[in-house]
């Protein structure tokens, strides 16, 4: 690290998830870069090893849950250190909802700034009176940045292998997996919230609504792939279980199979770029996301469940509510185009609840983070402590071995031994960065990003 007085303290972004987080934190991380404003990626867990490390001017949290979070929060403001909160889910409709949302875990934390999606969330963060001190930016949804030249250029739309029609099916049963689990559980899940926000005080029909939902999908593949004229890619959100899809697809003729593709690792964006029709189960993110691309959308509706099915919606995409249907509908969808009417309530919708994606929430994330940093006064690094350096040491050391912080090299062990007890510290581990990872995407970044200018306007 510099130590140049006049260069701007580095900034650190904690990663919890790298296929949802991953991408975007690295575009940040690039848009400083182009300020002047180093920025290092770790994994959630190393939030107190970097404060040694990289004696940064700010840390970046996407959430601040747990009284050792809230704690550090307000060690890292004695030391001269600004806290930032990435609220990466941002869409809530339900007023009840977000206003939970917004004060379910920050109320001891000390946060300098919150960024959200759209006024709502930052109305909510005020109304629960989360981070009075805070400043709250609205961005608008970063990752959305992807979807826009020059960021498209990092997440391509995937090459064709047929010259058939294709059709991305984004499923969303992220809750169906509770109706398979012991009811302690779901219990334990939404407790809190289901004795605070009517919307979930009947959680338990949701669950079984999504489980219900989850076993139709087979029969909307069946249909798809009996048409003879689709080329299918079918994506699970990332908390769902693939197996019962891989045996649907299994269960398909030869001649069908070979055109149905079940793809859970494939960036999001990429897959919208590249088909020429989505379809979406109840809403879900990604319908936004399809229209963003200007790709015409489908969205297929079971029991309308209050706590599934959003209102705000709906109208707003071609639905469908039988897989026999579905086929017809694509065609008629496709050929039909968007009336300017629908465009424009599509526009209203993105611009209040993802404040009108343009491709510039990540420049608006780093010149906020820049601005801020150019304010503080530096950090007080005397009130290091043994601890401090000790937790730097071992990030430093593991990350020469490819390892991130939390790592264990007894976990496969005990996981092979204990299976229950150590499955979620395997998922937790499998889905955190490395530093091989972190540095193969900032060359990538850098090499497919040479030569971008970052004109006003542009």
């Amino acid at each position: 690290m510099s130590t140049d007085s006049n260069r701007l303290e580095p900034v650190v972004f904690l990663v919890d998830d790298k296929r949802r987080d991953l991408d975007i934190a690295m575009l940040i991380a690039w848009q400083l870069k182009q300020q002047g404003v180093d920025c290092y990626l770790e994994p959630l867990e190393a939030f107190r090893a970097v404060l040694a490390e990289y004696r940064p001017g700010m840390i970046v949290f996407n959430h601040m849950q747990g009284s050792h979070m809230t704690a550090w929060s307000r060690r890292l403001a004695d030391i001269g250190v600004l806290t930032a909160v990435h609220l990466n889910e941002g869409i809530l409709y339900n007023e009840e909802h977000r206003r939970f949302m917004a004060g379910k875990h920050h109320s001891d934390a000390h946060i300098d700034f919150y960024f959200t999606w759209n006024e709502a969330h930052k109305d909510a963060l005020r109304k629960e009176k989360v981070g009075q001190s805070s400043e709250i930016i609205v961005t608008g949804v970063p990752r959305f940045d992807f979807y826009f030249e020059p960021w498209s250029r990092l997440t391509p739309a995937l090459p064709k292998t047929s010259d058939r029609t294709r059709v991305l099916l984004c499923t969303n049963f992220q809750l169906a997996k509770f109706a398979e689990m012991p009811k302690e559980f779901g219990e334990r899940a939404f407790g809190s919230i289901a004795s605070r926000v009517p919307l979930y005080q009947n959680v338990w029909d949701a669950i079984r609504s999504q489980a219900k939902s989850q076993k139709a999908i087979p029969e909307y593949l069946r249909a798809l792939a009996a048409a003879g004229k689709y080329e299918i890619i079918l994506r699970p959100h990332p908390r769902e279980q693939l197996d019962a899809y891989r045996n649907a697809i299994e269960e398909l003729p030869a001649d069908q199979r070979q055109f149905v593709t079940l793809d859970g690792e494939s960036n999001i964006t990429s897959l919208i770029l590249g088909c020429d029709i989505q379809i979406s189960c109840e809403t879900c993110t990604t319908t936004l996301e399809g229209w963003i691309a200007r790709k015409p959308t489908i969205e297929l509706i079971f029991d309308r469940n209050p706590l599934l099915y959003r209102v705000e919606q709906a109208g707003l995409n071609t639905e469908c509510e039988s897989p026999a249907a579905l086929p017809v509908l694509i065609e008629r969808t496709l050929t039909a185009g968007v009336p300017e009417a629908l465009k424009a309530k599509r526009h209203a919708h993105l611009a209040m609840w993802c404040s009108d994606p343009k491709g510039d929430s990540s420049r608006k994330f780093a010149d906020a983070i820049a601005g801020a940093l150019k304010k503080k006064r530096r950090g007080d690094w005397s009130k290091l402590d043994a601890s401090d350096r000790r937790r730097a040491m071992k990030l430093s050391n593991y990350r020469r071995f490819n390892h991130g912080y939390q790592y264990d090299p007894l976990l496969a062990l005990k996981c092979r031994l204990f299976p229950k007890r150590y499955r979620a510290k395997v998922a937790a581990y499998e889905k955190s960065i490395r530093p091989k990872e972190v540095n193969a995407l900032r060359r990538e970044f850098d090499v497919m990003l040479d030569g971008v200018k970052l004109a006003e306007g542009e």
